[in-house]
């Protein structure tokens, strides 16, 4: 099983990266994807309205990561295109990214209607969303320039073959949710404090072709500590944005930003410490849907048996994972260990709590799970180990003994289990799959 080792570790890469095996190559990520039979044609008809010296831009974050976002943004049944690209002379024009936008003529064909300069030299994000009630489709545009904290924000419409600017803002996170249950996304934002105070988040709704910031609540840091965002559930009937911020001493916390009496509400600013102190674990363990139910978990950390002498980095950690409740109150979901760079939760049985450790096998990468004896060099008495290889390389494990967990794309998740009736805590393969969840980042 050594030959794994390499392979594994390539495994676990391409997981937190989001790559699959069967679309993995060095030349993916050393050259811009290929562009699609419509992105062609469109790029094809921006070339012969503005030249070929350009090169395209891509949002460096957000759901539509493409410099060709394809969408309905008028009235009309037919979709538009928005491009974002840039000279590659600089002398040609300024050093701003530039954003086009296409539509289909009457034979069919992608004809260029409108282009401007937008006011940074990259794009952050773009979302497109109905805002409002009176339908019209809001295209909301976030622009990064170097050496600047804070993005840029700028709302549009789309009407007669032109994108006309709503209104514009400043941000360090950006999300759209409908946070108040009325049908149409808000624009939430967090911006800077002054002068190293704390940030502040806000919401933004469109009313009447105007942006109208409201609901302004505080933050317990400063926005440059935001380093990851979702949204999802808080509790059954409420849409949240959580948010994992970084404390001084380098762990993170989690803020919670929802909707309730009439206003956006963070129960950190509003009992301060207490929240904070409760959700502070190292880095890298980040708010997620565990179980896939809509709702949001929060994981904090304790250590596994054995490990409590050891430095901090040589540590490994029980995870339990929690969901905000109303009146500032976590519970807890579910503990077991958590492989970050292998993406699985192994919630433990009833019978593992406080009676397992894990270990690492440092020679094929793999999770090992011991019945805990006092010290970790007396613990080794093996209950299971989980693997994570290639679908195509499958095959081996299970002759070795392995059975398949699950199968995410091109991942295979396998374990081998100590024979039940071996030991009291042995468990069987049901229980695993039961108790195992890939989570995603």
């Amino acid at each position: 099983m050594k030959t794994k080792l390499s392979i594994l570790l390539m495994c676990a890469t391409l997981l937190l990266s989001g790559c699959s095996f069967g679309t993995f190559s060095v030349d993916t990520l050393l050259t811009p994807p290929k562009l699609s039979q419509e992105q062609q044609e469109i790029h094809q008809c921006l070339i012969e309205s503005v030249g070929n010296d350009i090169t395209l831009k891509y949002p460096s974050s957000g759901d539509n990561r493409s410099a060709f976002v394809v969408a309905n943004i008028d009235s009309e049944p037919t979709e538009e295109a928005i491009v974002f690209y840039e000279y590659s002379d600089l002398l040609k024009s300024s050093a701003g990214i530039r954003i086009n936008v296409l539509d289909k003529s009457g034979n069919n064909k992608w004809k260029s209607q409108y282009d401007f300069e937008g006011p940074g030299t990259d794009i952050d994000k773009i979302v497109i969303t109905n805002t409002s009630k009176n339908d019209d489709i809001s295209i909301i545009i976030g622009y990064s320039t170097l050496n600047m904290t804070d993005k840029i924000l700028e709302v549009y419409n789309y009407k007669d073959g032109m994108l006309n600017l709503i209104g514009r803002d400043t941000y360090s996170v950006l999300e759209t949710i409908d946070l108040d249950n009325n049908g149409y996304n808000e624009i939430v934002t967090v911006q800077s404090g002054v002068e190293g105070s704390n940030a502040t988040a806000s919401l933004i709704s469109v009313n009447e072709s105007q942006l109208v910031k409201s609901n302004i609540t505080e933050m317990g840091v400063v926005s440059s500590s935001v380093t990851r965002f979702i949204k999802g559930k808080a509790m059954p009937s409420h849409k949240a944005l959580f948010l994992d911020c970084k404390n001084p001493d380098g762990s993170i916390h989690t803020e919670f930003l929802y909707f309730r009496y009439n206003s956006l509400q963070n129960p950190v600013a509003q009992i301060g410490d207490k929240l904070i102190q409760q959700t502070t674990r190292p880095d890298g363990y980040y708010s997620t849907d565990v179980d896939g139910d809509g709702v949001i978990e929060t994981p904090t950390v304790t250590v596994l048996p054995g490990y409590e002498l050891l430095s901090s980095d040589k540590q490994l950690y029980l995870t339990t994972w929690s969901v905000y409740e109303d009146f500032y109150k976590l519970e807890d979901r579910m503990s077991g260990y958590y492989s970050i760079n292998m993406g699985f939760m192994l919630a433990f049985p009833d019978s593992w709590k406080n009676k397992v450790t894990v270990k690492r096998d440092e020679i094929t990468g793999e999770v090992v799970f011991y019945e805990f004896s006092e010290t970790l060099e007396n613990s080794v008495n093996e209950l299971a180990r989980i693997a994570v290889c290639p679908k195509s390389d499958a095959e081996e494990y299970i002759d070795n003994g392995y059975k398949v967990i699950t199968a995410v794309g091109q991942v295979d998740y396998l374990v081998k289990l100590a024979d039940e009736g071996s030991n009291e805590l042995a468990t069987n393969l049901q229980t695993i799959r039961r108790n195992f969840y890939v989570v995603s980042k």
